[in-house]
């Protein structure tokens, strides 16, 4: 009988251990977590902003270099070199045939140079929006002037033809690009 009550005490006792545990010591922990929860999730918050920041002022400094001549700083490949590899690749991604690059004279206004060019290229015309977003994201400044889109052999019959979306079409392209001294 003896033990039986001693068991019967100590597992009263346990338990009532466990209630003053459970009821004030673990909501304590809970609030410590939760806390340490939002501390972390403030860290890593701030931590990817820091990326972000980083990486657009890697970008930055890129078009720094990539558009201005920087003392120190001797870049290998000239701008149309740069322009060339540039357009070929983004013409080849998008699928579309690239025409003819004319090159025109390069002009000196104060410390920039600018360098226009004529462009023609033939395709869909939704890709050649999407050469035109790979130019606004390009790390060289690159201008796009004007346009201009005409349907490829063009007939009498263009109403049966534009029922076809994928319809092919010429454009002709002015763009310019630019040199900091």
């Amino acid at each position: 009988m003896r033990k039986s009550k001693a068991l019967l005490i100590y597992v009263l006792f346990t338990g009532f251990l466990f209630f003053l545990v459970d009821h004030f010591y673990i909501p304590s922990l809970q609030k410590e977590l939760s806390a340490v929860e939002s501390e972390t999730v403030a860290v890593a918050n701030k931590l990817n902003t820091a990326r972000i920041v980083q990486e657009n002022l890697l970008h930055v400094r890129d078009l720094v270099f990539q558009n201005m001549q920087v003392p120190g700083y001797v870049d290998s490949v000239s701008v149309e070199t740069s322009l060339f590899h540039f357009l070929t690749e983004g013409v080849q991604d998008l699928k579309l045939k690239l025409i003819g690059v004319k090159p025109l004279p390069p002009r000196l206004d104060g410390r920039v140079i600018t360098y226009p060019y004529e462009i023609e290229v033939e395709g869909d015309f939704f890709k050649f929006g999407e050469l035109c977003s790979k130019y606004e994201n390009s790390r060289r400044i690159i201008n796009l002037k004007e346009f201009s889109v005409e349907l490829v052999n063009a007939s009498d019959d263009i109403d049966e033809r534009m029922k076809s979306m994928n319809q092919p079409v010429k454009i002709k392209m002015s763009l310019e690009t630019y040199w900091v001294k």
